[in-house]
C-alpha cells in the first residue's frame, strides 16, 4: 500500500475497477489516511452507529470500535467491489462499512481480510446448524479456503435472528397443527404407556410431559414407561379425558397388521392359503388339536406339557375329496407369553380360539379372543374335550356371550364347532369351516414380487449358524436371495419346511426355516428381500443404531415403569432400592421376549430388575464375565453351559442356572428379589392383661395383674393403654422386666391367672391399666408386602 495521498491499489477483479471519488482529509482526531475529498455541498453529519450487543448475548463482533468523525458515504458501492477471490479480502471504501464489517474502525483506504468463523464455546451458544444452513444459503457469498474446499462466511446477527424466527414460526404452526388435531378423549390399561406414546396422543412435544410433571415435583427422563394415574394426572393439565380401558392386556403388537398388497400388485395377484393361529389358555388342547391335523405327536414332547414357542406348520387337508394347504401357527398358551400370542394374531387370516369343555372361558382365553379381535380377524371357536365327563358344551357358549362370541345358531356371526382331539370327532367339520371363512375373504396375494413377510421364530444353532422361521406373506423367497430382518441380514443359504425337508422357493401364507443371516432376528421383525447386500448391510446398520439408542434408555432407566406411588414415596433411607441384574439368555429371540415380559410383570417398587443382556445364543464366557463384574446372575431357557463355561463361572462365582419351563424361571428370579428386600420385624400378639393393683414405691413399683386372653411372656413386649375407646392413650411400650407368680419367676403366664409384673424404666402404674404383650418376629417381606407398604395415595397429587 502506498504512502499516505496515493491513489488506491487496483482489486483484483473481473472487469475495470470502479471509479470512486477521493474521501476528503481526515478532521482533527477523525481517521488517518491523509486524502482529500472532492468538494460537495455541505451535507447535514450522519448520526454515529452503535452496534446493539444482544440481550444476555455476546456479540459475534468481539472488540468495541473507537468513536469516529462524522463523514458521508462517497458512493454507492457495487457488490462485486467487495470481494476478491483468492485471498479473501475487502477494500475499505468508508470508515462506517468497514466498522460493521470488522469490528473496528480502520483507516479508509486501507485492507481487512474476512476470516472464517471459529465456533468456540460463546459462538456454540450463538447459533446451530440451522442457524449456518440458513446463513450459508442465504448470504450468496462463497470464498475459497486452504486447497480450493469451501469455507464458512461470517455471518451477521440479522441473519442469524431471521433464521431463529422462522424456526419459531414453523414450530408454533406446527404446534397449532397439532393441538387442532389432538384426541379429546383415549383409553390407557393398566400397563400405563410410554412418554412418546402419550406425546403422539396429546400432541404436544415430550418435553412438554417431562416439564409438566417436573412442576409437580415429579422428575423423569424422556421415553420412560409411565402408570395408568400418571397418564391420567398428565392428560388432565391438556384437558383430555382417559378412561380406562378393557382389563384384559391387548398389545400393540396384535394391533399392527402390515399391508403387503400395493397397487403395482393388483394385476398379478392370484388366490393363497389361509394362515390359521390357534390360541387360548394353557391346556386346553391346541397342540393336540394340530397334532391330530398334522398326524403327528408333538405335544408329547414338550417340557411341562405347554408349548412354550410357536410353531409354524404347512399342512394339506382333504376335504371334500380335494387338498387344500392351510398353514398353521400354534401359540403358547401360558400367561407368561402374551407377546407371542399377539404376534400370531397380527400375521394370521382366521383365529382359531380353543376352549376346554371341561374348563370353560380362561383368562389366557379372554387375552386370545381380544387380540383377534383387536387384530380384525375372524373367529371360528373350537369346543374342545367334548369327550370328557363334565363337558358342558352349552355352558361354554353360554361363557363365550361374555366376550361378544355369538353362535350361529342363537343368531350370531360366530362359528362354533364341538371337537375332540384325542378322537378326532368333529375335527373334518372345523377343517370345513376354515376353508369357507377363506373362501369368503379372497385371500390374495402377488407370487412374483421380491418376497416379504414376517420373523415368527428365531435361534442359533451350533452347526447351521443363526436359523430364523419366517411367514412368506408376499412374492416368492428362493436360496441365494438378499433379505434383511431387522437389524440382521445375509444371502439366504437354504429353505426347509416343519419336516426339515429342503425346499426350492417359499410363496405366499408358507412357514419356513432359512440360513444364511449373519445374526439372530427379533421375533415379530418383518423381513424383505433386498437388491443388494450392500442395500441390506446398511438397512440393518441403521436399524441396529436405534436399537442402541433404546436399549441405552431402557438401561438408564433401570427397567422399571415410572409410577406416582414410586416417584411420589421417598425413603427414609436410600438403600430401599435395590437392583437385580439379570443376563437372560434362550434358545430363540421369542423366548427371549416371553422371560423378560413375564418378569418385568413382577412388582419393582423396592427391587428393580435390570437387563444387562437378554439375547439368543449359547452362554458364553464374556456373559460370566458381565454378571461377576455387575454382581448379576446367569438365567438361560432351554441352553446348558458347557463344560469352560461352567468352570469360568465357579471360578468367579457367578450363578448360571438353566430352565426348561418359563415359570419355574419367574420363581427363582421373584424369589432372589425378596432375597434382596430387608428384613422386618413384624408384631405378634400374645395376650392382654388388666391391673388390679399396684404394689411398692419408688422404683420397686409393680403391678398386679390378672391375665384375660392368651397369655404373658416374660420375654415379650407390653403395651399400657390407660382410659377406655378411644380416649385411651399408650402410657409405655417397652420390654418386661420380671413375671412372677406369687414369689416365684416364671416365663409364662396362661389366660385366667394373676401375676406380677415390672417393666424397663416404667413405674407410674394405676389400676384399670390394660395390658397387650406381643412379640417381635423377624421375617423376610414379599414382593406384594413391598409394593403395599409403598403405595400413596395420587389424589393429593391431582
Amino acid at each position: 500500500m502506498g504512502p499516505p495521498g496515493s491513489p488506491p491499489a487496483p482489486l483484483r477483479s473481473t472487469g475495470p475497477p470502479p471509479q470512486l471519488p477521493r474521501p476528503a482529509a481526515p478532521a482533527p482526531g477523525g481517521p488517518p489516511g491523509g486524502l482529500t475529498a472532492p468538494q460537495r455541498p455541505a451535507q447535514p453529519p450522519l448520526q454515529q452507529v452503535q452496534l446493539q450487543r444482544p440481550p444476555s448475548k455476546p456479540d459475534l463482533l468481539a472488540r468495541q470500535p473507537p468513536a469516529l468523525a462524522p463523514t458521508t458515504l462517497a458512493a454507492e458501492v457495487p457488490a462485486n467491489a467487495l470481494v476478491k477471490p483468492d485471498p479473501p479480502s475487502l477494500r475499505v471504501l468508508e470508515p462506517l462499512m468497514g466498522q460493521a464489517v470488522a469490528g473496528a474502525g480502520p483507516r479508509a483506504g486501507g485492507r481487512i481480510e474476512v476470516q472464517e468463523v471459529v465456533e468456540d464455546e460463546d459462538m456454540g451458544e450463538l447459533f446451530d446448524e440451522d442457524d449456518m444452513e440458513f446463513m450459508n444459503k442465504g448470504s450468496g457469498l462463497k470464498a475459497k479456503g486452504k486447497k480450493g474446499k469451501g469455507r464458512k462466511e461470517k455471518v451477521t446477527a440479522e441473519m442469524k435472528r431471521e433464521a431463529r424466527r422462522q424456526r419459531e414460526a414453523s414450530r408454533m404452526e406446527k404446534a397449532a397443527s397439532r393441538r387442532r388435531d389432538k384426541e379429546e378423549i383415549f383409553e390407557v390399561g393398566d400397563e400405563g404407556m410410554s412418554t412418546d406414546a402419550l406425546a403422539e396422543l396429546l400432541q404436544v412435544d415430550e418435553s412438554d410431559i417431562v416439564r409438566t410433571l417436573f412442576m409437580r415435583g415429579i422428575t423423569l427422563s424422556m421415553s420412560q414407561m409411565l402408570d395408568k394415574n400418571t397418564v391420567k394426572l398428565v392428560a388432565a393439565e391438556f384437558d383430555v379425558v382417559v378412561v380406562d380401558s378393557s382389563p384384559t392386556l391387548v398389545t400393540d403388537a396384535a394391533k399392527k397388521r402390515t399391508e403387503f398388497i400395493s397397487e403395482e400388485d393388483v394385476d398379478d395377484l392370484a388366490p393363497r392359503p389361509p394362515v390359521v393361529t390357534v390360541m387360548g389358555h394353557v391346556d386346553h388342547g391346541k397342540t393336540s388339536l394340530l397334532d391330530y391335523i398334522r398326524k403327528k405327536r408333538v405335544a408329547a414332547g414338550e417340557a411341562g406339557g405347554i408349548t412354550q414357542a410357536i410353531g409354524a406348520y404347512n399342512t394339506e387337508v382333504e376335504v371334500d375329496g380335494e387338498l387344500k394347504t392351510i398353514c398353521f401357527l400354534d401359540t403358547p398358551g401360558h400367561e407368561a407369553f402374551s407377546a407371542m400370542r399377539a404376534r400370531g394374531a397380527q400375521v394370521t387370516d382366521i383365529a382359531i380360539i380353543i376352549v376346554a369343555a371341561d374348563d370353560g372361558v380362561r383368562p389366557q382365553t379372554r387375552e386370545a379372543v381380544a387380540h383377534a379381535q383387536a387384530a380384525g380377524v375372524p373367529i371360528v371357536v373350537a369346543i374342545n374335550k367334548v369327550d370328557k365327563p363334565g363337558a358342558d358344551v352349552e355352558r361354554v357358549k353360554q361363557e363365550l356371550l361374555e366376550l361378544n362370541l355369538v353362535p350361529e345358531e342363537w343368531g350370531g356371526n360366530t362359528t362354533m364347532v364341538p371337537v375332540s382331539a384325542k378322537k378326532g370327532t368333529g375335527v373334518p367339520d372345523l377343517l370345513t369351516q376354515l376353508l369357507w371363512t377363506a373362501e369368503e375373504r379372497q385371500l390374495m396375494s402377488n407370487p412374483s414380487r421380491p418376497a416379504r413377510g414376517t420373523v415368527i421364530e428365531a435361534y442359533l444353532d451350533k452347526k447351521r449358524g443363526p436359523v430364523a422361521t419366517l411367514l412368506v406373506q408376499a412374492g416368492t423367497l428362493r436360496p441365494g436371495d438378499i433379505i434383511r430382518a431387522g437389524a440382521s441380514y445375509g444371502k439366504v443359504r437354504a429353505l426347509t419346511n416343519d419336516l426339515g425337508q429342503t425346499m426350492p422357493s417359499a410363496g405366499p401364507s408358507i412357514a419356513v426355516q432359512l440360513t444364511g443371516l449373519n445374526s439372530v432376528p427379533a421375533a415379530g421383525e418383518e423381513f424383505e428381500v433386498a437388491p443388494t447386500e450392500q442395500a441390506a448391510r446398511l438397512a440393518a446398520y441403521d436399524f441396529e443404531e436405534k436399537l442402541k439408542v433404546r436399549r441405552m434408555m431402557e438401561m438408564s432407566g433401570g427397567g422399571s415403569m415410572v409410577t406416582l406411588s414410586s416417584l411420589a414415596t421417598v425413603d427414609e433411607d436410600q438403600e430401599a432400592m435395590q437392583r437385580l441384574n439379570l443376563i437372560i439368555k434362550a434358545d430363540t429371540s421369542g423366548m427371549v421376549e416371553a422371560i423378560k415380559g413375564a418378569l418385568s410383570m413382577l412388582p419393582q417398587q423396592s427391587v428393580v430388575l435390570r437387563f444387562l443382556l437378554a439375547s439368543a445364543g449359547e452362554i458364553t464366557v464374556s456373559d460370566v464375565d458381565l454378571a461377576a463384574a455387575s454382581g448379576g446372575l446367569v438365567l438361560a431357557f432351554n441352553l446348558e453351559a458347557d463344560e469352560a463355561v461352567s468352570s469360568h463361572a465357579k471360578r468367579l462365582g457367578v450363578s448360571v442356572k438353566s430352565y426348561r419351563i418359563i415359570y419355574e424361571l419367574i420363581d427363582d428370579v421373584k424369589a432372589a428379589m425378596e432375597g434382596k428386600l430387608k428384613l422386618v420385624e413384624e408384631r405378634v400378639v400374645q395376650g392382654s392383661a388388666v391391673v388390679k393393683a399396684v404394689f411398692g414405691t419408688g422404683k420397686k413399683r409393680v403391678a398386679g395383674c390378672a391375665v384375660t386372653d392368651g397369655k404373658l411372656t416374660k420375654s415379650g413386649y407390653v403395651t399400657v393403654k390407660r382410659g377406655s375407646g378411644k380416649a385411651a392413650t399408650v402410657v409405655y411400650d417397652g420390654k418386661l422386666s420380671s413375671l412372677r407368680r406369687v414369689k416365684d419367676v416364671v416365663e409364662e403366664v396362661p389366660a385366667g391367672l394373676e401375676c406380677g409384673l415390672g417393666a424397663d424404666g416404667f413405674t407410674e402404674w394405676q389400676e384399670g391399666d390394660v395390658l397387650e404383650c406381643y412379640l417381635l418376629v423377624t421375617k423376610s417381606r414379599r414382593l406384594e408386602d413391598a409394593r403395599a407398604t409403598t403405595a400413596v395415595d395420587v389424589a393429593t397429587l391431582q
